[in-house]
């Protein structure tokens, strides 16, 4: 299950990406619409994930040693799923901008996207076969 659901994260990492970009040069409902929803899925799995990765448990159960070292279980304990969820929020609130017309869109797929940019390990393996 495991590595079903890290596949799955890897791949739809790149959906994240390419609608992200399609709503920053274009932030319209529909775009954006396809940004938040493709990062809502990347998100419910990573918590998915969280629950049956043996790296995520192990620092979760050390939790004060792994805060302490610059790790690469930190990362993902400390940073990478709070850049996720704020990222979420700032797409949602792009995309509700963006069915009203608002210009503000723009700004907060911006945001959301490079929050993301930030927030994917580019450390790991880019493509998970």
């Amino acid at each position: 299950m495991y590595e079903a659901l890290l596949f799955l994260h890897n791949l739809v990492r790149w959906f994240v990406l390419a609608f992200g970009f399609l709503a920053l040069w274009r932030p319209g409902a529909k775009e954006g619409a396809f940004f938040a929803h493709a990062l809502t899925l990347q998100v419910v799995l990573g918590i998915l994930l969280a629950f049956v990765s043996p790296l995520f448990q192990g620092a979760l159960a050390s939790l004060e040693a792994t805060l302490q070292t610059s790790s690469e279980a930190r990362y993902f304990v400390a940073e990478h799923w709070v850049g996720g969820l704020v990222a979420l929020g700032l797409a949602h609130a792009g995309l509700s901008q963006a069915r009203k017309g608002k210009p503000r869109a723009r700004l907060l797929f911006a945001l959301a996207l490079a929050l993301v940019l930030f927030s994917i390990p580019w450390f790991r393996p880019l493509l998970r076969l």
